[in-house]
């Protein structure tokens, strides 16, 4: 066929025509089947989803997995159907749940069904066929974190471990839950410290073996990581010394008291420690005490921003008051302050036997007359009537002694 002829046919409208409508039909033929023919695909991110039956939901038992169970599906079908399947479409399940009554591991069977009826497709298989799971019970459990953060420091320093957590959540299957022995931190200050550095570790679960406890997200912590600070303090090591209230002036009770331990280290800031020269002990009331021996336990008072290093706490104060003289002597004179001017007052107890502790020479020239008797009505709700107040005693500029004992008289107020 000559150029002549070729020409004339694509010259001629008509045949042009019928050829655009031909290829035009055989394109559509084309698509059309190839939508309708069968061909296989694969849907996968598809959850695995596993019901429990009731004997194992009424027990408290869940699934615990480390993982976040998913699978894929290869279906077969017509190309216009599975291509628009997604993994919302179908649901993978174990083939059988009735053996799931009891806390343990089970390796189940895995099938793979339309979630709608309506679409034509076959399911070709179901990957993984298997899952491996544990049912067990949630536990939640508070425990407290022990430290173990080595560090050094300079012999007059001393240093301590603080935590900004001192216990953690622990959630997981019962199971392992009962694993755990104890929960710690770990770490190590490598540079030699004078002042105080903060770090963050991981917390870490160890069972009765001292061996690490993997949660493998089975088990979750809160919080799973916590900062420790070492908190380093100059070190200094100070008097104890005796403290008291209604105690004899004038004579130096260390001869007479011996305090043990009576001395201990405190921890400070070196702008602190400079200034503490010494630790007082909760005060003694003299008040209390006689011409005896005595064994009294004592709290010690630490001053602010110190610590006690070696964690003393108390100490034992030895007092022989045995050497001592004993006096009693009678008051009758009763000085009344705080009254309001409305009412008067009338003493109605007519005298007071009051006993002294003190050296003999103290107590040799004392007499009424060096005793102040106060009924202090100050702060006291008043009514008219007979009371009984409590009497204050107060010696008057005389060392070596002590007054023993409370008192009270009855007042009439009118």
């Amino acid at each position: 066929m000559n150029k002549g002829i070729l020409s004339r046919i694509f010259s001629n409208k008509l045949f042009l025509i019928i050829l655009s409508v031909v290829i035009s039909l055989t394109i559509w033929i084309s698509i059309n089947m190839g939508d309708f023919a069968e061909t296989s695909y694969s849907v996968s991110n598809i959850p695995i989803t596993i019901d429990l039956p009731d004997t194992a939901s009424s027990q408290g038992l869940k699934v615990f997995n480390n993982d976040e169970l998913k699978g894929t599906v290869t279906v077969s079908g017509n190309r216009s159907i599975i291509g628009n399947l997604t993994s919302d479409d179908i649901e993978i399940v174990p083939e059988q749940t009735d053996n799931l009554t009891s806390a343990g591991s089970y390796t189940l069977s895995l099938v793979a069904k339309k979630k709608s009826s309506s679409l034509n497709y076959t399911i070709e298989s179901v990957s993984p066929s298997t899952v491996y799971i544990k049912l067990d019970r949630n536990r939640n459990v508070t425990k407290k974190i022990e430290q173990n953060i080595s560090y050094t420091i300079p012999k007059d320093y001393y240093g301590t471990v603080l935590l900004d957590n001192e216990s953690v959540t622990i959630s997981g299957p019962e199971t392992e839950i009962k694993k755990i022995d104890k929960v710690v931190v770990e770490g190590n200050v490598k540079e030699e410290l004078k002042s105080s550095v903060t770090n963050e570790y991981d917390v870490k679960l160890l069972d009765s073996f001292g061996e690490e406890i993997k949660t493998n997200d089975t088990l979750t912590i809160s919080p799973s990581k916590v900062k420790a600070t070492v908190s380093v303090l100059q070190k200094k090591d100070v008097n104890v010394e005796l403290s008291t209230v209604n105690g004899p002036s004038g004579i130096d009770l260390t001869k007479y008291c011996k305090i043990e331990p009576n001395s201990i280290s405190l921890g400070a800031d070196s702008s602190n420690i400079e200034n503490i020269t010494k630790v007082n002990i909760e005060p003694i009331d003299f008040s209390t005490l006689r011409n005896k021996d005595y064994k009294i336990n004592k709290n010690l008072d630490i001053p602010n921003k110190c610590v006690d290093i070696n964690s003393v706490n108390s100490v034992v104060v030895n007092m022989d008051l045995s050497s001592m003289e004993k006096k009693t002597i009678t008051l009758t004179d009763f000085d009344i302050k705080g009254l309001d001017k409305k009412y008067s007052a009338n003493v109605t107890t007519q005298s007071v036997e009051v006993t002294l502790y003190g050296t003999k020479s103290a107590l040799k020239n004392i007499d009424e007359n060096d005793i102040d008797a106060v009924i202090d009505f100050t702060g006291t709700e008043v009514s008219a009537g007979s009371r009984t107040m409590p009497l204050s005693l107060t010696l008057k500029d005389k060392d070596g002694c002590w007054i023993y004992g409370s008192y009270e008289v009855v007042v009439e107020i009118s």
